[in-house]
């Protein structure tokens, strides 16, 4: 049986952030942003409710700007990726371009108008194993002019303000985990100014300095979300005696594990009409039998109602 002691890990995280704040005296403010950072992935990390590796998603984000067929989209996501991968430790990340990504995720989901299918988000994500999908759009990029100084001596300075929404989606209840959006403004000179305001972006330094900030914020808040989440599997299939789970080695399922099974299907309606999955009761409990990379064997412990599309949890 998988142990978690909350007590114990909380006192170890509490001498950690003693330890580093000791550090942050000694050297100095320069090194403060290093130390933050640090410390919240140690917190995650040891914090976390299980010892599994949540299997996330991430969707390619939409651009509703003008400044389209220029690979801002690819940039962010790949810098958005590489801060997820370092900030979040245990966190299975599947990206557009990874030979497992199914097609739904390499287009935008967010339409511009009109709210997201989170119903079907959800059950496609339940299908590939994933406990949250994040999504998004570039909602604007613009350069402005603005007078600054004193008295006589103002004078034109130029500014670049982008600003970019994030979405997390929970797959058990199809529910916003996140819903933010991350602007970033900055100083600029006039070359860049006049490049970004013809849209001649590609060897903007600014432009790619916004966005670096921007997915460091956005990367570490996605892992503060997910990260306090447990881990959840779902029931895909049900043949004869076998019940397939869409999770497997690589979520850190093993043989003998065992594990409660939750009803998952059962609807209701909230504000503007959306819909959400409602979390059931326990309906059993099952045992793994065999494991592959990304799906796993069970057979019935205990229950008889077990069906597909129902949650699993790891019995602790």
């Amino acid at each position: 049986m998988r142990i978690h002691n909350t007590a114990a890990y909380i006192r170890v995280v509490f001498a950690i952030i003693l330890f580093l704040f000791s550090i942050f005296m000694i050297a100095g403010c320069s090194t403060y942003s290093t130390i933050k950072k640090s410390t919240r992935k140690i917190v995650r990390d040891i914090t976390a409710v299980d010892d599994m590796k949540k299997k996330v998603a991430i969707s390619f984000f939409a651009n509703h700007t003008s400044f389209t067929n220029q690979n801002l989209e690819e940039l962010f996501q790949k810098n958005l990726a590489e801060t997820i991968n370092r900030a979040c430790s245990d966190i299975l990340l599947i990206k557009p371009g990874d030979a497992e990504c199914p097609d739904f995720l390499t287009r935008p989901l967010l339409p511009e108008t009109g709210p997201l299918d989170n119903l079907a988000l959800a059950k496609a994500g339940r299908r590939l194993g994933l406990n949250a999908i994040i999504t998004g759009a570039f909602i604007d990029i613009k350069v402005y002019k603005e007078k600054q100084g004193f008295l006589w001596f103002k004078d034109d300075k130029n500014f670049l303000r982008v600003l970019i929404s994030c979405d997390v989606y929970d797959i058990e209840t199809g529910a916003k985990l996140l819903d933010e959006s991350f602007d970033y403004e900055t100083g600029i000179d006039e070359s860049e100014f006049t490049s970004i305001k013809a849209k001649k972006i590609k060897d903007t330094t600014a432009l790619k300095n916004a966005l670096a900030h921007i997915t460091e914020a956005m990367g570490e808040k996605i892992c503060d979300t997910i990260g306090i989440l447990p881990w959840k599997g779902y029931v895909v299939s049900i043949e004869n005696d076998k019940i397939i789970i869409s999770s497997g080695r690589r979520a850190g399922l093993l043989r003998g594990d065992m594990l409660e099974v939750y009803e998952s299907g059962n609807m209701i309606q909230g504000k503007d009409g959306l819909r959400f999955f409602l979390p059931g009761l326990k309906t059993g409990e099952i045992k793994i039998t065999d494991v592959y990379p990304d799906k796993a064997h069970a057979v019935l412990v205990t229950g008889d109602a077990i069906k597909a599309d129902s949650s699993v949890r790891i019995k602790q």
